[in-house]
């Protein structure tokens, strides 16, 4: 979720006539400062706001949240499918940005999946199916599996 970080930001600094996508749903940007804000979220304030908010146990998490290459690279493929998974539910998405402008990337799949609407509702919908599919798995200990293991 962490490429989604940036709309806020977007919207304060220029507002909603540009595009709220940029750096970081792109794929240098995703791979390069995403990987890095994810890396150093993940290892320093995750362990914390999970054990706060969720019945985890903190050490567990924090143990599995030291710095590793292990945790740069999910962090770079969490950032990076982010990204390119938001290719198929926004009309726009700047995957190539800064090699074309951000409105220059259309979604070849956001009118195959009948408009952005119809899109991101389906993609919306498959994210439930799998968290319910998940949930139905893992009943015991769900928090435990969802957000440590």
């Amino acid at each position: 979720m962490l490429p989604d970080l940036e709309i806020p930001f977007m919207v304060l600094l220029f507002g909603i006539d540009v595009p709220t996508h940029l750096i970081l749903h792109s794929i240098i940007g995703s791979l390069t400062v995403g990987t890095l804000l994810a890396t150093g979220i993940t290892v320093f304030v995750y362990p914390r706001l999970t054990s706060a908010v969720f019945p985890v146990d903190k050490l567990k998490v924090k143990e599995k949240c030291r710095f590793s290459l292990t945790l740069v690279f999910s962090s770079a493929i969490g950032c990076l499918s982010h990204a390119l998974l938001d290719v198929t539910n926004h009309t726009y998405n700047p995957v190539f940005w800064p090699f074309l402008d951000s409105t220059e990337t259309p979604s070849p799949f956001v009118p195959l999946l009948g408009g952005a609407q119809t899109a991101s509702l389906l993609v919306h919908a498959l994210m439930i199916v799998l968290f319910v599919g998940l949930f139905a798995r893992k009943r015991e200990n769900f928090w435990q599996h969802l957000l440590v293991e």
